[in-house]
C-alpha cells in the first residue's frame, strides 16, 4: 500500500478535489473514489484493511481485485498530477519554481513534438529565466539545447544562435562539475546508509575527492556544486572527529547559501543539522538547543529531516544529562503519524531510543510515566537492520539487553549475555575502531566476574574505565549515534543499580 498511500497523502489534491473536474478524474461513489477516500482518511493502512472495507473480504480473490483497483487508481492520479497546485505556503520559492519549471518544460516538449514551434520556444525562453535565477542547471541545459537548435537550424538567426550556443557550453561545463561533485559525495555517503560502523579510510578519501572538486568551486558558485563540495569538505573533518572545524565549516556554508537570491532551505537544513551534530559531540547543549529552536521553521514537522533533527535534540539532551527533556522529545516523536512512513533506519533508531527511555524510567532517572509496558523480546524483533550492524548499532542493543537483565535481576541470563559479549568483542570490536565501545563492553564483562557486587565490579573494571576516559567522546572514532548515553554516565547508573552484596552464580 505504500506507493498508492504516498500518492494520495503526500500530494496537494484538495484544490483539485474542490473543483468540478474531480468528478471526471474519479467518478463519485466508484470503487476508485472509495479507495482514494479510505486511504486519504487513514482507514486503509494495509491491503487486508482496504480489501475488507471495499469488498467485505480478505480472501485471495478480494486482494487480487484490490491490486487491480490500486493499479487503476495509481495510473489515474499520475495522469492529472500536472494539474495540481504546488503554490502552497509550506513550499519555498525555489521549490515552487522547480515545480513550475518542470510543468513548463513538459508543456514546451509537447508543443514542439506537435510542431507548434513558436509557442513551444516561447515557453522555453520563459522557463530559462527562472531556471537561471534558481540555478536549475539541468533544466537550463535542456532548454538551451532546444533553443540553440531552433535558432541555428530552423530560423537561421546567427545572433541568437551564438548567444544560446555560448550559454549551452557554459551550463554544460557547470553540469559536468556538479555531477562529478555529486557522484564523489554519494560514493562516500552510501557507506553509511545501512551501517554506523566506522569507515577507516573516509577522511583520506574525502580529502582526495575534495581536492578534485575544490578548483571547480572556485570557478562556479552553482548551488548543487557548492552543496556537494562543502559536504565533502566537511566529511574530512567529521571523520577525524575535528568537530570544532566542522562547526566552522557549517557556519561558512550557512553564510554562503543565505546570500543566494532565493530561499535555500535544503542546504540550511543540512548544515544546521551538522552544526548540531558538532554540538552533541562537543557537549554544547546550550548552543545546540538554541540552533534547533531558532530554526524550527525550516524543518517541516513529520518530514525526514525533522526526525533527524529531533534525533540530535534527543542525543544532545542525553549527553548533557537533561533526561526529562530527552523523554519529552522521544514521546513527541513516537506520536508522529508519519514515523511509520520513514525509512527503516529512522524507525529502528526511535525504537532503540524508546527502549533507552524506558530503562531510564525504570532506574528513576526520568520523572515521567511511560505510556505503555516495555517488552524487550518484542523490541528485539522490531530492529532487524540494526541487529545485523555488528560493528555499529548492534553495540547499544547489546548494552541495553544486559542492562535490562541487571535491572530485572535476571542474573543467570546476564551471565549468559556477558559470555556472548566476550565473544562479540573478540570478533567484531577492534581497538582502533569503536575504542570506547570496546572499553565499555569489557567493563560490562567484569560485572558477573564480580558476582554483581557493586564495589567489586567497580574495582575490576577500573583499568578499562581509565582507558575509556583516555579517549574522550569528542575524539572517539565512532558514529555519534552509537553512544546513546555517554558510557561514563551509563557506568555510574549501572553501579547504582548493582546490589551491595554478592550474587551467587546459578547452575
Amino acid at each position: 500500500m505504500r506507493e498508492i498511500t504516498e500518492l494520495v497523502c503526500a500530494l496537494p489534491w484538495d484544490k483539485l478535489k474542490s473543483s468540478g473536474f474531480w468528478d471526471v478524474v474519479l467518478k463519485p461513489d466508484s470503487k476508485m473514489a472509495q479507495l482514494f477516500d479510505c486511504i486519504h482518511r487513514g482507514l486503509a493502512p494495509t491491503q487486508e484493511a482496504a480489501a475488507l472495507l471495499l469488498y467485505n473480504s480478505k480472501t485471495a480473490p478480494a486482494l487480487a481485485k484490490l491490486q487491480r483497483l490500486k493499479n487503476k487508481l495509481k495510473e489515474r492520479l499520475l495522469e492529472v498530477i500536472s494539474l495540481l497546485d504546488f503554490q502552497e505556503p509550506g513550499f519555498t520559492d525555489r521549490q515552487k519554481a522547480h515545480f513550475e519549471c518542470n510543468k513548463r518544460w513538459s508543456t514546451a516538449m509537447t508543443l514542439l513534438s506537435k510542431k507548434i514551434n513558436a509557442v513551444g520556444i516561447e515557453q522555453l525562453e520563459l522557463m530559462l529565466r527562472h531556471t537561471q535565477h534558481f540555478e536549475f542547471t539541468e533544466l537550463s541545459l535542456n532548454a538551451l539545447y532546444h533553443l540553440r537548435l531552433h535558432y541555428g537550424t530552423l530560423l537561421g538567426d546567427p545572433k541568437k544562435y551564438e548567444h544560446y550556443r555560448a550559454l549551452y557550453k557554459e551550463y554544460q561545463a557547470i553540469w559536468a562539475m556538479e555531477n562529478e561533485a555529486e557522484e564523489l559525495y554519494t560514493q562516500l555517503i552510501s557507506r553509511y546508509v545501512g551501517s554506523r560502523a566506522p569507515q577507516a579510510d573516509v577522511a583520506d578519501k574525502a580529502e582526495e575527492y575534495f581536492r578534485q572538486i575544490e578548483p571547480y568551486m572556485a570557478r562556479s558558485a552553482s548551488f548543487r556544486l557548492q552543496l556537494c563540495g562543502r559536504l565533502l569538505q566537511m566529511m574530512i573533518f567529521s571523520s577525524r572527529n575535528d568537530y570544532k572545524s566542522v562547526a566552522d565549516l557549517c557556519e561558512q556554508a550557512i553564510g554562503f547559501f543565505r546570500q543566494k537570491p532565493y530561499s535555500s532551505d535544503l542546504p540550511m537544513q543540512v548544515f544546521y543539522y551538522q552544526l548540531v551534530v558538532a554540538c552533541v559531540q562537543l557537549r554544547d547543549f546550550g548552543r545546540g538547543q538554541a540552533i534547533i529552536r531558532q530554526n524550527t521553521d525550516i524543518y517541516k514537522p513529520g518530514s525526514f529531516n525533522w526526525f533527524k533533527v529531533q534525533e540530535l535534540y534527543f542525543l544532545l539532551a542525553l549527553h548533557t544529562q537533561h533526561y526529562d527533556d530527552a523523554f519529552d522529545v522521544c514521546a513527541a516523536v513516537l506520536q508522529q503519524d508519519t514515523l511509520a512512513d520513514q525509512p527503516v533506519q529512522i524507525r529502528e533508531m526511535w525504537k532503540l531510543y524508546e527502549a533507552y527511555m524506558y530503562l531510564l524510567t525504570r532506574i528513576r532517572r526520568v520523572d515521567r510515566l511511560p505510556a505503555k509496558e516495555f517488552r524487550l523480546a518484542k523490541f528485539l524483533n522490531e530492529i532487524p537492520v540494526f541487529s545485523r550492524d555488528k560493528r555499529g548499532m548492534n553495540i547499544p542493543i547489546l548494552v541495553l539487553q544486559l542492562l535490562y537483565d541487571i535491572v530485572d535481576k535476571r542474573y543467570d541470563t546476564a551471565i549468559d549475555r556477558v559470555e556472548a559479549v566476550e565473544k562479540y568483542t573478540s570478533r567484531y570490536i577492534k581497538k582502533d575502531e569503536n575504542f570506547r565501545s570496546n572499553c565499555f563492553l569489557k567493563m560490562l564483562v567484569q560485572i558477573p566476574e564480580a558476582a554483581f557486587h557493586r564495589e567489586a565490579a567497580s574495582r575490576k573494571a577500573a583499568r578499562f574505565e581509565t582507558q575509556l576516559k583516555s579517549m574522550p567522546l569528542d575524539l572517539a572514532n565512532q558514529a555519534h549515534e552509537i553512544e546513546i548515553i555517554p558510557y561514563e554516565d551509563l557506568w555510574g547508573m549501572i553501579l547504582e543499580i548493582l546490589p551491595k552484596q554478592r550474587v551467587s552464580r546459578l547452575a
